[in-house]
């Protein structure tokens, strides 16, 4: 199929065009658990039916889920979570579950609770993420399973309670007015336990009571949020097309958007979250739900590739920080820093000089403009950037640079909490979706840099490349070969390896993972998306160890133009 014949209807209407492109693992989906969503058996504490009907009818008479139903639910159902569920706080593995889609439920549901009161600066009640070593003197002791809503009001009802201890197991009323700063129980003592202490009754204000915003409360949205996200691993196969409210991609955006108050929160010291219910979410993601739930290599295709998103958004705040350590003036001589990186950073935050590509644009370019001059002036589009954007290039004329990037809201974000005055700023846009930042055709070339093996979908990657450059003219490839190994395809945002393999006709470059793999080369050609792709593996362009894959793809010239150049 000629590119020109492939119409946006085609790229677009269809989230998932590639399931008979990759070539997969037999046991992709065997491992994959059953009644995950069912939820048919009660668990310790909770009755899911229950819950989730209960959720349910609040959610649709409260659709922005922030009347006090929320945090009566979380108390209903916190305890449980960790009863029936075990959350190691060092790397938030789920060890145990019965029901993850309501698990995961309950971690949405406690998070945006918490997040509720964090911003209520009037909430009698405060908490701690784990009880406090020094509890008090006890003034009642409930041996049962019981709502964190029913203890805290025993509590109220009883003069001498200053304090609680709640967990599965039991309610403990405490006569000790808890202090800011008051030490806690270690990880893993105690687990679902925390304990909650009044700003009223017998604690009074002077009794210094730990502020709401604290980091502690932040500290547990983040385990809330984390456990929701790899409970997705679980439940990706059912979650959407079962009666569970929250759907993949709401629980993924919203822990983004968690990272991004975060950072906002390192700025000034104002924590702003709330979940969001919204119906569309900018994620770059390639399968909907009705993808997800196809029987066959193309269903598995599209639940691999969900499972992709999750690992890329847990690995979110690493990457952010990575770059966080980079741009902060202050890491000269931090020995967890690559001084040779900082270094490109900050001289790059002085000058905008940046060393982004490896020699060869002009040619390409000269290339590209040697076809056709009807498209405008010459333009290049680094996608993937990263925070050190370039902006022009000498090709005789300064050409204009186009950066754009997945991340680049956080960049802003970290610019602003650093107090740089970046001399570029890249474009906020994923790579799978140039579509919706960039005109068709716009582009005599485009590059890429040891980034595309971060997106989720490099075939959708790809194909938007193509799209956004003009005709006759480049997408060029430059990235570390099989750069996802080393850390077991799980390192960051490194899901993927490149490589180039040797064929009778030829060079091909080859995407592949534990799961999927894919013949680039063949599949570009074929489908007429190119008229030419040459893959070579290179040494390191800076002298390193590692190897490089460079990739070049022509894109096809339309069929009148092809019939003037031959003819």
């Amino acid at each position: 199929m000629a590119f020109g014949a492939l119409s946006s209807a085609y790229l677009y209407s269809n989230p998932s065009p590639f399931g008979g492109i990759w070539e997969i693992d037999a046991n992709l989906d065997a491992t994959l658990p059953v009644n995950e969503c069912a939820c048919q058996e009660a668990a310790p504490g909770v009755n899911w039916q229950k819950f989730q009907k209960d959720l349910r009818g609040n959610l649709q008479s409260d659709p922005s889920f922030s009347r006090p139903w929320v945090h009566e639910l979380c108390s209903a159902t916190y305890s449980a979570f960790f009863a029936t569920s075990r959350v190691d706080e060092a790397t938030f593995q789920i060890w145990k579950s019965t029901c993850g889609a309501g698990l995961l439920a309950v971690a949405a549901v406690c998070s945006q609770s918490i997040a509720l009161q964090m911003a209520d600066v009037s909430s009698r009640w405060r908490w701690t993420e784990r009880p406090v070593q020094a509890e008090g003197r006890a003034v009642k002791d409930i041996l049962e399973a019981m709502p964190a809503g029913d203890c805290l009001r025993l509590c109220e009802e009883h003069e001498e309670c200053a304090s609680v201890a709640h967990g599965p197991f039991g309610c403990h009323l405490k006569d000790k007015c808890v202090t800011s700063g008051e030490q806690l129980v270690l990880p893993g003592v105690a687990p679902g336990y925390r304990t909650y202490y009044q700003r009223g009754g017998p604690c009074t204000a002077e009794d210094g009571v730990e502020p709401v915003s604290s980091p502690h409360h932040l500290s547990e949205i983040r385990l809330l949020m984390d456990a929701a996200v790899r409970l997705l691993d679980h439940v990706v196969h059912c979650l959407d097309k079962s009666d569970w409210p929250f759907t993949i991609e709401e629980v993924l955006a919203n822990r983004m958007e968690f990272t991004a108050a975060t950072l906002h929160a390192h700025r000034n010291g104002e924590f702003y979250f709330r979940w969001s219910r919204s119906q569309r979410f900018l994620l770059p993601v390639t399968c909907d739900a009705a993808s997800r739930a196809t029987v066959g290599d193309a269903g598995a295709v599209c639940r691999t590739l969900s499972r992709l998103m999750i690992r890329w958004v847990r690995g979110l705040d690493s990457e952010v920080g990575f770059w966080h350590a980079l741009l902060d003036p202050s890491n000269a001589e931090n020995p967890e820093v690559d001084f040779s990186s900082w270094r490109s950073a900050q001289d790059w935050l002085l000058s905008g000089d940046i060393t982004w590509h490896y020699g060869d644009i002009c040619t390409f370019l000269a290339a590209a403009r040697g076809h056709t001059t009807s498209y405008g002036r010459p333009r290049v589009l680094n996608a993937g950037s990263g925070p050190l954007a370039p902006g022009r290039i000498d090709c005789g004329d300064s050409v204009t640079v186009v950066a754009s990037d997945g991340l680049a809201r956080f960049y802003l974000q970290l610019y602003d909490i650093l107090q740089h005055d970046p001399p570029v700023v890249p474009l906020q846009c994923p790579t799978e979706a140039l579509h919706h930042c960039f005109p068709q055709h716009h582009f005599d070339v485009v590059h890429m840099r040891n980034s595309l093996d971060h997106a989720n979908d490099p075939l959708m990657g790809i194909l938007e490349l193509i799209w956004v450059a003009r005709p006759g003219g480049w997408v060029l490839l430059r990235h570390a070969r099989n750069e996802g190994v080393a850390g077991h395809f799980q390192l960051g945002l490194h899901q993927w390896a490149f490589d180039v393999e040797d064929r009778a006709d030829g060079r091909h470059f080859v995407i592949w993972s534990p799961s999927l793999r894919v013949d680039v080369s063949d599949w570009l050609l074929s489908s007429g998306l190119a008229a030419e792709v040459k893959a070579e593996r290179r040494p390191h362009p800076a002298g390193g160890e590692e190897e490089y894959i460079f990739v070049d793809i022509q894109k096809q010239l339309p069929t009148s133009v092809r019939a003037i150049e031959t003819g």
